[in-house]
């Protein structure tokens, strides 16, 4: 997977892949997107364009391309958080200020996450 983000095509043709339970075709793509959605070519390109780029897997069976995600959605924001602090000439400050923009909840769950890490960091192996 590249480091470039999507465009918002992209990221709604992404949305409706990672939102399914399964391997899907271009058609329930452009089903999935709605009447007021691309046409099925278009939606074609993008996939495959999702392809040459790493974000989805495809694999033909019988005669369609079925796409699945090449990562779920939770890894994907972990990388670009990743991408994020390594294009930072600064990475203390950027996480700083990622903090400071969370809700309380979500820094609560921060904290938690980061004592669960620290214990396990701590534990002896064996």
């Amino acid at each position: 997977m590249n480091g470039k983000g999507l465009g918002p095509l992209e990221s709604a043709v992404m949305d409706a892949v990672w939102d399914s339970d399964g391997p899907v075709t271009v058609r329930a793509v452009t089903r999935l997107l709605g009447e007021d959605g691309p046409a099925y070519t278009t939606v074609a390109t993008v996939l495959g364009n999702l392809h040459t780029k790493g974000w989805v897997e495809r694999e033909w069976q019988g005669q369609v391309w079925f796409y699945r995600p090449a990562r779920d959605r939770s890894e994907h924001a972990a990388r670009a958080m990743e991408d994020a602090l390594a294009l930072s000439d600064l990475p203390q400050a950027t996480l700083l200020r990622f903090v400071d923009t969370m809700s309380p909840r979500d820094a609560h769950t921060l904290r938690r996450l980061l004592d669960e890490v620290g214990e396990r960091a701590t534990e002896p192996e064996g």
